[in-house]
């Protein structure tokens, strides 16, 4: 998959926003909605009030409270008997924002557009948010019936509920930004592990089709008798094994990335194991002329490990060593209380720099075409077994080391 930062990152931008648009839809729709829907249940309810008090003027009407109303003390009055510079003297106490401002809007709608009695009706403006209604008000000094607006003005709780989203915005950024972040990181993995597994299996590929492209070879040669057959038994055996040996190891390695490779663990001898290792590198060594110089300690040297997977990381160091090297390899044991130090060094030149920081990514291709699926393998085993393994070059070439806890 390509462009998988992208496809990450927009899929994380969308979602945010399909989590965000319900908080969006809340504050700038719903809330003023149920705002208004308040508004006009305390003007229904002081309008019922009123008409209770026409029907009885007793002390239990008097008691009536407006509980459960939201907006009942907010409400403001019109005497539409009384002069306005009167209304606005007698109503200045309604919130911070100006009164005779809001009268003027709502006798200027009354003027226009008028009111019919006991319909509730809605308006808006540049200064606010009213909510009206025309009823007879019965509590006059000469207990006439005086024509009354009764409204509320709802545009500070609106604007408040519409501030906040300033801050829905600056938390909708801080969790975009954040998650983009990770996303970004994750995607980064992702397409980084995907390009690894594709050069991998390009490399890998083309390493297996080397010993099979000489084994057909050298088997047509039979087949048409142009070549010995002895001395092409001998190679096709020498590249089946080769090709044995990498499918085993990519083998290893899938097992290993699925947690499937069981340890079979034991208290052994580390010098055992590398004699084992010496041993069965014999032909190699005795193919590439060289010698190996060992240098032990006399005392036994324990260590917790799974036999067969050890003296495999072993033998993948040492055999890559007596590849590497030009006429000697140099292996050594020391242990201390708590640490085994393995060293396998070469009198090969070292490797190249560039590729010295690559040298246990198991899907690196180095400047020489090496896939690096043996010491890739190594580290992994030696990691199962809670060591390490570095590498670096010295003088005469390049230098491994494995280190080991010591079996209690």
């Amino acid at each position: 998959m390509k462009h998988i930062k992208v496809r990450i990152l927009a899929t994380i931008w969308v979602s945010i926003f399909l989590l965000f648009v319900p908080f969006y839809i809340i504050l700038n729709l719903t809330l003023p909605v149920h705002f208004e829907k308040e508004a006009k249940a305390a003007l229904t309810y002081e309008m019922e009030y009123m008409s209770s008090m026409q029907k009885q003027e007793s002390e239990d009407a008097l008691a009536l409270d407006y509980v459960g109303i939201f907006f009942s003390g907010d409400i403001c009055f019109i005497d539409l008997t009384q002069d306005p510079a009167e209304n606005s003297a007698a109503d200045n106490s309604y919130g911070k924002y100006n009164v005779q401002s809001a009268e003027h809007d709502v006798l200027s709608y009354y003027d226009s557009q008028g009111l019919p009695f006991g319909q509730i009706r809605t308006l808006k403006t540049d200064n606010g948010y009213y909510v009206m209604v025309l009823y007879e008000d019965v509590f006059s000094w000469d207990g006439e019936k005086v024509p009354t607006i009764m409204y509320l003005n709802i545009q500070p709780i609106v604007q408040y509920t519409k501030r906040l989203n300033w801050l829905l915005d600056a938390i909708f950024l801080c969790v975009a930004a954040i998650m983009s972040v990770i996303g970004f990181r994750l995607g980064g993995q992702i397409e980084e592990s995907q390009e690894n597994q594709r050069r991998f299996f390009q490399n890998s590929s083309h390493e297996l089709k080397t010993p099979l492209m000489a084994i057909q070879g050298y088997a047509e040669g039979i087949q048409t008798g142009v070549v010995d057959p002895i001395h092409s038994a001998e190679v096709i055996m020498q590249e089946s094994d080769r090709l044995t040996r990498m499918v085993e190891e990519i083998l290893y390695i899938s097992k290993i990335d699925v947690h499937q490779l069981v340890l079979h663990i034991a208290v052994l001898d580390v010098r055992e194991l590398l004699y084992d290792c010496l041993r069965s590198a014999e032909p190699i060594q005795n193919k590439k002329q060289c010698s190996v110089v060992t240098d032990f300690p006399d005392a036994p040297v324990r260590v917790r490990c799974d036999e067969d997977q050890l003296t495999r990381a072993f033998m993948n160091v040492l055999i890559n060593g007596m590849r590497h090297c030009d006429k000697t390899v140099w292996l050594s044991c020391k242990a201390d209380r708590h640490i085994i130090t393995i060293t396998i060094r070469d009198d090969g030149g070292g490797m190249d720099p560039q590729d010295l920081p690559h040298v246990f990514d198991r899907f690196y291709s180095g400047k020489k075409g090496n896939t690096g699926i043996g010491l890739a393998l190594a580290s992994d085993i030696i990691r199962l077994h809670k060591g390490s393994i570095t590498a670096h070059n010295d003088k005469s070439g390049a230098v491994f080391e494995i280190r080991l806890p010591v079996a209690p």
